[in-house]
């Protein structure tokens, strides 16, 4: 096996009984052509056959297993036990429902890494019955990704990730606030980005994202408010007064595509009109394209009640 102190990436894997989409996780990693590497399972408190799936890979992968005994309701607190446990320069997360195409580490090694601090790539999203479907992300404005990320919203996929261990390590890590349970990562992506981070975007399919009737995500009021608490914080910060309505144009947009989802179609444009009149040029553009999407999804709906 590798030398504990030689790797260059910590793949940190949260889990909470999910034992076969852990063993597809793991398989992929077995099957990486790249492999100095370790892989830190933070299992959430499962009460399935979790453990024996990751101990069943004990030869084939450098493998850290760590229980939480108790659930902690989130990704956060497993994700911050595993960059504690990490012995790589590098921080990959990946939740145990996505995995990684098997030459993931060593397109990301062949970099020039050392003039990096951040880097992040696509992904294809993998339903079942369905065709894949790609989920791209953009490179961050080099000069200001705090704004961009501000402004703009968040196009950096969690298991897309692969951060320097230092940076995280004098981040003090993913937030355990419950009111933010979910947009944790974008969080974390704020607070590194305001530190004046470098990120790097990967226009490549280098992993999958698994859609199903459990990921981590609603539609509704709840989602609606993580979202406020999230915002919030970051406007308050801000003192300029054209800069505060920007960030409260992308808040309103987001809460916009909740209501859409939910069929709110009228309390959606309400909010997509501030969104277009104080939102960012990129903020502006998706607005109209969402006004469009209300309005056909609003006619779908009356059309399916008159039936």
């Amino acid at each position: 096996m590798m030398d504990k102190n030689k790797f260059l990436f910590s793949i940190v894997i949260p889990t909470f009984n999910r034992e076969a989409d852990l063993d597809r996780c793991l398989t992929s990693l077995a099957g990486q052509t790249f492999k100095n590497f370790e892989v830190i399972v933070c299992d959430n408190g499962s009460s399935d056959n979790t453990k024996g799936v990751a101990m069943d890979y004990l030869g084939k992968i450098n493998l850290n297993y760590i229980f939480l005994p108790v659930n902690s309701g989130g990704p956060a607190a497993p994700r911050n036990l595993g960059i504690q446990a990490a012995l790589g320069d590098w921080i990959c997360f990946l939740d145990s429902d996505d995995w990684y195409t098997e030459s993931r580490l060593e397109r990301i090694a062949a970099l020039n890494l050392a003039e990096l601090d951040f880097l992040h790539h696509d992904l294809d999203i993998i339903k079942v019955g369905e065709n894949p479907k790609r989920m791209s992300s953009r490179q961050l404005d080099k000069l200001d990704p705090y704004y961009d990320l501000l402004y703009n919203l968040n196009p950096i996929f969690t298991s897309s990730t692969c951060v320097r261990r230092d940076i995280l390590l004098s981040s003090d890590g993913f937030s355990e606030d419950k009111e933010i349970s979910g947009l944790e990562d974008f969080d974390l992506w704020l607070r590194l980005a305001k530190k004046g981070i470098s990120f790097k975007h990967i226009p490549e399919v280098l992993g999958y994202y698994a859609v199903g009737d459990s990921n981590f995500t609603f539609y509704d009021e709840r989602q609606v408010n993580r979202y406020k608490a999230l915002y919030t914080f970051y406007i308050d910060l801000e003192k300029n007064t054209k800069n505060r309505k920007k960030v409260i144009a992308a808040l309103k947009y987001r809460i916009a595509l909740i209501y859409i989802t939910g069929g709110k179609f009228f309390e959606a444009n309400m909010l997509l009109v501030y969104s277009l009149v104080n939102g960012s040029n990129s903020l502006r553009r998706k607005t109209i394209f969402r006004f469009l999407v209300s309005i056909a999804y609003f006619f779908k709906s009356l059309f399916k009640i008159n039936l």
